[in-house]
């Protein structure tokens, strides 16, 4: 009877020694997800230096949240399975094994969210769900620069193995006894794990703007949230980003007084309230041909003529610069290249919980401008120096109404570059629509869509290392040498074509580069129109987005056909401006006097310029703003289909 209750200790003991290895991954967990946490910290401190000591410990508090949300879905499931008392070594090896595993790949995912933040200050998330073919492309970047630190993680992965296995071997004993003790752990964890994976009380689980809810600044939200935890929140439940509660009656009166000219007039505004046209357009003559270059990752801070600096990297840039309209005051919608480019092609915003341009929003009547321009007899031409189905991008202006798709499959190498850039390079798209556009004579509306000058600046060649190759500043300045050089080819190109003179060139950078400092530094991005026969050459100080782009080309093209878009013409001389932007879960608006930073629910961030900037004005304006222009894509009342179109034309 003793030995038998020997036993019995023994194999409880054993049942126990398994909730103490259950209780040692849960810490383990929590301290890799605390320790990538204080790496991002330290490797971006001039992000987070803005953040007091209160500030940045309850980040950092706070994210003990969502790192237990993301174990308790992940690794809890794995625990039950290990500790459950079945009378077997390999089952216990093999769910300790799978953990020791998930932990490595854990530790991969942290890493690689950790280098991807270093590059674009922002974790891992929505740009999962627009990987398509680019993903191969997109675990290259982001482990790329930390090959050694994934080998590492191999490396651990394989010690972990043994030691576990060693571990087991010495110390295994058949679990049996269930006392009471046992029962109430089996009771706590499940309880816990269906806490942890919920995260909070309500009627949603815990989610990516619960940080946002719950700081200060938009940069503490950052520092709480973890790579894990966003990926799989966005990939599994969306954005469930606060819904806005003004009032839309309110909010579109509002939004058609901000948005309107005097020289426009609304040809549908109950149906379609921010459709407009201009009044009395005369076209020209001869058509206007037109080329928009969207410039990757190009800021003011380096170029010259712009910022008064002396870098060297953009001397044909500053010869256009002279001769062109330069708009100093201007700013991007976003900070990733497709809402850029959507920004800038339909003069739509991708707002938060928008469906994005290749991903659903393509469905949506808009204004489709190269549609419009290949009914008048346009050649259309979109160009990206990647490769052509990137982010879906070859479908979406097919859409769009460009005839012509072209991607780096499309573009024989003109050079023997030192590295294989997976964004393409600049110079053989030029000399790809060089080539295409040698002594044509129809009109053309072309889009250009560059590469270079994205990170990690893989790709330049000998004799653009203007500056040592030491750091990423160097690496970009070099990248921009070859950028700048390139639009040279192309304009020197251009030069020689008798359509030259009748042709607008609108410069316009996707985003910016520098992800750091207030508000306007990190949405100011260049602008220029170049088109001395049409446009007065002058440094321009009127505020501006990418929104105000498509208004623009209606009004400099003289267009007679209606369009609908969240800007103002550029060119308008009546109301106040202003440039209203997003960045993943959070929208704001740039003003003259000052900026804010907004999550629906309340203002996170205020910038003030000027004494006279009033923040509920501003506040009540971007809310008017979000909300007419969710709701009129949601109700599918932003502009007439192509069926509609056609019946009002045939009428």
């Amino acid at each position: 009877m003793r030995y038998r209750h020997i036993k019995l200790a023994r194999r409880g003991a054993a049942l126990q020694l398994r909730f103490k290895a259950a209780l040692f991954f849960v810490f383990a967990f929590f301290a890799l997800f605390s320790f990538e946490r204080f790496l991002l910290f330290c490797f971006n401190y001039s992000f987070f230096e803005k953040l007091s000591f209160w500030q940045t410990f309850t980040a950092f508090l706070s994210g003990l949240r969502f790192d237990f949300s993301a174990i308790a879905l992940f690794v809890f499931p794995l625990i039950f399975m290990m500790i459950l008392p079945v009378k077997s070594r390999k089952w216990l090896k093999m769910w300790t094994f799978a953990l020791c595993a998930e932990f490595v790949l854990s530790g991969a995912l942290l890493t690689a969210d950790l280098i991807y933040f270093g590059y674009v200050k922002r974790h891992m998330g929505e740009e999962l769900l627009s990987l398509g073919n680019d993903f191969s492309f997109i675990v290259g970047y982001a482990f790329g620069p930390g090959l050694w630190i994934l080998l590492l993680l191999i490396f651990a992965f394989a010690f972990f193995i043994w030691l576990v296995n060693t571990i087991i071997n010495i110390y295994y004993d058949k679990p049996e006894f269930m006392g009471r003790k046992e029962i109430m752990f089996y009771f706590i964890f499940i309880l816990l794990a269906a806490f942890g994976i919920y995260g909070k009380a309500g009627k949603t689980p815990l989610n990516i703007p619960d940080a946002y809810k719950n700081a200060d600044t938009s940069m503490a939200a950052d520092l709480a949230l973890n790579g894990i935890f966003t990926s799989y929140s966005v990939i599994s439940q969306g954005n469930y980003m606060s819904e806005n509660e003004r009032d839309i009656n309110l909010a579109t009166e509002e939004t058609v007084k901000m948005l309107s000219s005097e020289r426009e007039e609304s040809p549908m505004p109950y149906q379609y309230p921010l459709m407009r046209k201009f009044k009395n357009a005369k076209p020209y003559k001869k058509p206007l041909n037109v080329v928009i270059v969207a410039l990757e990752s190009w800021v003011p801070n380096y170029i010259d003529s712009v910022n008064g600096t002396a870098y060297g990297v953009t001397p044909n840039f500053d010869k256009l610069v002279k001769y062109g309209s330069y708009f100093n005051n201007f700013y991007a919608f976003e900070l990733r290249s497709l809402q850029g480019i959507t920004a800038v092609l339909t003069g739509i915003p991708a707002l938060p919980k928008m469906r994005k341009l290749g991903y659903g929003l393509q469905n949506t009547s808009m204004t489709k401008l190269p549609q419009i321009l290949k009914n008048k007899g346009y050649r259309t031409i979109f160009a990206q120096t990647s490769q052509r189905s990137s982010f879906n991008l070859d479908k979406s202006a097919e859409l769009l109404g460009f005839e012509e798709i072209y991607g780096m499959e499309d573009m024989p190498k003109q050079f023997n570059y030192a590295k294989a850039e997976g964004y393409g390079y600049d110079y053989d798209m030029y000399h790809l629509l060089a080539e295409k556009l040698r002594g044509r004579e129809e009109p053309f509306f072309i889009f250009a869509f560059t590469g270079i000058t994205h990170t990690p600046y893989l790709g330049y060649l000998e004799g653009f290392d203007k500056y040592p190759n030491t750091t990423e500043e160097n690496k970009y300045l070099n990248s921009l040498l070859f950028a700048d050089y390139s639009i040279g080819y192309f304009i020197e190109e251009a030069r020689k074509e008798p359509w030259f003179y009748d042709t607008v060139f609108i410069f316009v950078a996707d985003h910016t580069f520098n992800r750091n400092g207030n508000i306007k530094e990190k949405y100011h991005i260049p602008f220029l129109i170049y088109a001395p026969k049409y446009v007065k050459a002058q440094k321009n100080d009127t505020l501006g987005s990418q929104l105000d782009i498509l208004p623009t080309l209606f009004d400099l093209l003289r267009l007679q056909e209606p369009y609908s878009a969240a800007g103002k013409t550029l060119f308008a001389e009546d109301g106040e401006r202003r440039a209203l932007f997003a960045d993943g879960y959070t929208i704001g608006l740039i003003k003259n006097d000052g900026a804010i930073r907004h999550t629906r629910e309340k203002t996170l961030e205020e910038e003030k310029y000027e004494g006279t900037f009033d923040t509920t004005k501003a506040e009540e304006e971007l809310l008017s703003l979000d909300k007419t222009v969710f709701t009129l894509i949601k109700e599918d009342r932003w502009y007439p289909s192509e069926e509609e179109n056609a019946a009002k034309n045939s009428d």
